[in-house]
């Protein structure tokens, strides 16, 4: 029996020597790893104290380390492409520039001397007038490279081929981005050009290579388009929006108008042509109004942006003009409401004739047809009202105010002036 605990004393001392040993080579193993890792890193922290420009030595050689050359260095046969693409393209050999570069974006699609050289082939059919070509091409770089290092020139270009193609006269001709500026008076209808393939877009254009060969105004909007859906912090893109809800105002496409002149005010407070969105898109809205018969939910918003104008513009110098506009406005509204009286009285039905006229007077009781509509309810029959007591109750409060008056349904109300010291308006 003393035999048995012996030999297991004498295991469990095996067992523990092994383990002890394990243990002494695997941190051995760790430590050895350790100086290693070290070693390597004090190496190359070492390398990069000798030459600290590496970095900026790998970009000047070619050596594009950056996500777009996808973990490869450009061979030397490739950085000569490029320069090739640029000598032909800086000594204005442009039919050359546009086969090398084609040929070199192709090769290097989704590189950065792929994006260069996608960028010159643009520019050298731009340079020859190959305007639709170079459109396709800037889009295009647009497309493959979102985040392109040429985004400022490209919206340039395309800014200033919209205006061609559009028949905008430039502001600064001296300047290779131009600007249009905001015109609170548009015409009612541009004036027609003589070439017939712009006033008809199904016509094909053969004789003038600098425009597509159809629809040159639509691509123009395209253009535009392109320059604030693809550069919106950028100094054009509030210009492109503007340019392209005056197109739509022009052509009287009052909900397009809308929408880009909604597009300016909500995306770019700070932009010059703030006050005139704010103005052109009430004309809009008001402009788009089809008749009494139709929904008033334009009337309301055009009030509304002429409102906002008068309070945050109040040194403009169409403030009588939009008070003026202001009234007009309220009369459409009125006549709407009057329209749905005369047409439950067509229908004979007295309750419904009287719920108009309330909402008529409440909302615009200074009104002719406020008149007429107070008229209209001193004339019902009280017993068809008994089932609306709040109806009658209004009914009385006219009863009373009418014979005061000694007109039947005449109410004489008052009106403040606008204070012009303080530059409030009562709306």
């Amino acid at each position: 029996m003393t035999g048995q605990p012996l030999q297991a004393r004498t295991l469990a001392s095996t067992l523990s020597e092994i383990l002890s040993e394990q243990r002494s080579v695997l941190i051995r193993v760790v430590l050895c790893s350790l100086v290693c890792c070290c070693a390597s890193g004090c190496q190359g922290l070492a390398q990069r104290l000798k030459n600290p420009y590496s970095s900026l030595a790998d970009a000047l050689e070619g050596r594009d380390s950056s996500a777009l050359a996808s973990g490869r260095r450009f061979s030397a046969e490739e950085r000569q492409q490029i320069i090739r693409c640029r000598n032909a393209f800086d000594r204005g050999d442009y039919d050359t520039a546009i086969s090398r570069c084609r040929e070199a974006a192709e090769k290097l699609s989704g590189s950065s001397l792929g994006e260069e050289a996608l960028y010159l082939l643009a520019e050298s059919y731009y340079a020859q007038q190959k305007f639709p070509r170079a459109q396709d091409h800037y889009q295009e770089l647009f497309a493959d490279y979102p985040s392109t290092r040429f985004v400022e020139p490209v919206t340039g270009r395309l800014y200033d081929i919209a205006t061609r193609w559009l028949q905008i006269p430039q502001q600064k001709p001296e300047s290779d981005i131009r600007q249009v500026s905001a015109q609170l008076e548009l015409p009612a209808e541009p004036e027609k050009p003589a070439d017939p393939t712009l006033r008809y877009r199904i016509l094909p254009n053969f004789h003038d290579r600098s425009r597509p060969v159809f629809d040159t105004q639509g691509r123009a909007l395209q253009a535009l388009k392109a320059i604030w859906m693809n550069d919106p912090t950028g100094p054009l893109a509030d210009d492109a929006l503007m340019l392209t809800a005056n197109y739509y105002q022009q052509r009287r496409n009052y909900v397009e108008a809308d929408r880009y002149y909604r597009i300016l005010r909500e995306e770019y407070p700070d932009s010059q042509y703030l006050e005139a969105a704010f103005l052109l898109g009430g004309h809009a809205l008001q402009a788009s109004y089809q008749g009494p018969m139709y929904d008033g939910n334009d009337l309301v918003a055009a009030r509304r942006l002429k409102q906002q104008s008068l309070y945050l513009f109040p040194a403009s110098a169409q403030r009588q003009q939009v008070r003026k506009d202001l009234g007009d406005l309220e009369q459409l509204e009125a006549e709407r409401l009057w329209a749905m009286v005369d047409y439950y009285n067509r229908k004979q039905s007295p309750r419904a004739i009287a719920i108009a006229c309330v909402k008529l007077i409440s909302a615009f009781p200074e009104s002719a047809q406020a008149d007429q509509a107070r008229q209209v309810m001193l004339s019902l029959d009280r017993n068809e009202l008994a089932p609306l007591p709040e109806i009658v109750d209004f009914l009385d409060s006219l009863a009373p105010a009418a014979a005061k008056s000694g007109t039947p349904g005449e109410v004489p109300l008052l009106r403040s002036d606008d204070d012009e010291s303080t530059g409030r308006v009562r709306l």
